[in-house]
């Protein structure tokens, strides 16, 4: 099977459970399956087409582009972070005797990425990604390794972005046509409206979903659920990242941890 994995900042805060990821990764290696791991935290910042508008109080990004584009301190920590956790997936993952490469989102062109201006204001817009060129990830697995993608991304004429790596997922998972796409994360799955976690999620319906307590990144990432399924992808799982051990057996064993993510309607 074809699986794309989102894994959310488990190297910089807990070691044990990188190593725990890694062997779960293993495990799926040696039965045959091909997974793209995808990680990384966006900004959540928006940019404006012109420079004009940039908080002054912000710094050059140091691209010597000329393109006005600022990046404050904390986003360049970011980018330094991101960069800094792909090494660190890349030496666990060899640590379990897992063959991987590490790589940035718009390396050897594998992402596509687009301006999504908002509606109420046209100067504003985010980059995201838009499609994937899936025959770097083809390559690495057919020879028994693991892509490990980095959400950091370089714009046609050098500006650094870091996009959504949730939605990253979904894209990545619908045009390499996956078999599964699992978000590894540190929430325990997404809460119902009557206490606990649901096991089953209808995106189409939300049956039993209290969408009013979802945070805006659990509401984000239901987002790209959603659109992974409308087109394609055969099953979406949201799995605690303290249960990552149940990893090699998501296809096999009932729904007890996490949340799985249907859609009832026809896809496109």
């Amino acid at each position: 099977m074809r699986l794309i994995v989102r894994v959310a900042r488990i190297t910089a805060d807990d070691r044990d459970y990188g190593r725990r990821f890694a062997r779960a990764v293993a495990d799926l290696v040696q039965d045959g399956h091909s997974l793209t791991v995808i990680h990384g935290e966006g900004t959540g910042v928006e940019r404006f087409s012109d420079a004009k508008t940039t908080d002054a109080k912000t710094k050059e990004s140091g691209n010597g582009n000329g393109n006005g584009y600022h990046w404050n301190q904390a986003e360049c920590a970011r980018f330094t972070a991101a960069e800094r956790e792909n090494r660190a997936l890349v030496a666990l993952l060899a640590d379990a005797k897992v063959t991987s490469m590490g790589l940035r989102a718009t390396d050897a062109g594998l992402l596509q990425l687009r301006k999504q201006c908002f509606a109420n204001d046209k100067t504003r817009f985010r980059v995201e990604a838009a499609r994937l060129d899936s025959r770097w990830l083809e390559l690495i697995c057919s020879n028994q390794g693991v892509p490990v993608l980095s959400n950091f991304s370089s714009w046609a004429g050098g500006e650094d972005h870091l996009i959504d790596p949730d939605h990253m997922a979904a894209v990545c998972a619908s045009d390499w046509n996956a078999d599964a796409l699992i978000y590894v994360t540190e929430e325990n799955g997404v809460p119902g409206a009557h206490g606990g976690i649901l096991r089953w999620l209808d995106i189409e319906s939300n049956n039993g979903l209290q969408a009013e307590t979802l945070s805006d990144e659990l509401r984000r990432r239901l987002e790209a659920c959603a659109m992974a399924l409308r087109r394609g992808v055969r099953r979406v799982k949201i799995l605690p990242l303290s249960n990552v051990d149940c990893l090699p057996l998501f296809y096999v064993s009932p729904i007890v941890y996490g949340t799985e993510v249907i859609a009832t309607l026809p896809r496109i």
